[in-house]
């Protein structure tokens, strides 16, 4: 056989061996199992994390609104000369939520507030509901002129708009 047909090659005296390099088909199968089983356990993990994460921004943001209602009432932000509670959406007009609340839905909650409906100057309700029970959130919120937050894992928080009152089966968030 000629050089050119040999399975090696001689360059000032060393020799070069050509040889194919790669992972076998059972090595890549390996690989893909193994990053299956840490997804596999891993993502449940963060989808609960999130759920967390938004129950408690949700929590914040019914804060936000308990303080902005304080100002909105104290400061006559509307400009009516009458001391009285704001919906979301006049809250959102005075800048004292930022937008994205004042449109009603943040992280993942839907949240509404409202004064009362026959003594605004004095009781308003608030709430913050799951936009994806289950997965933006497993806990319904709720606040009002009292200014404690509250929660409940038994369905949507309806608004009380006539007495404000929370009600008696929500618990106290923290406790």
């Amino acid at each position: 056989p000629t050089k050119a047909h040999r399975p090696q090659q001689e360059t000032k005296g060393v020799t070069l061996k050509f040889k194919m390099k790669g992972f076998t088909l059972i090595e890549l199968m390996i690989v893909i199992a193994i990053i299956a089983i840490i997804a596999a356990i891993a993502i449940p993990n963060l989808i609960e994390a999130r759920k967390h994460g938004n129950e408690a921004a949700a929590v914040g943001a019914l804060k936000t609104i308990t303080n902005s209602q304080s100002m909105f009432r104290e400061g006559d932000k509307d400009r009516d000369t009458v001391q009285d509670y704001a919906s979301i959406q006049e809250l959102n007009t005075a800048e004292l939520i930022d937008e994205v609340l004042g449109n009603g839905t943040k992280q993942g909650y839907h949240f509404n507030t409202s004064p009362s409906t026959t003594t605004r100057e004095y009781l308003w309700f608030a709430t913050a509901n799951p936009a994806v029970v289950g997965t933006t959130g497993d806990r319904y919120f709720a606040t009002n002129h009292r200014g404690g937050i509250f929660y409940t894992t038994g369905g949507i928080v309806a608004m009380n708009t006539t007495t404000c009152e929370i009600p008696t089966a929500m618990q106290v968030v923290g406790k």
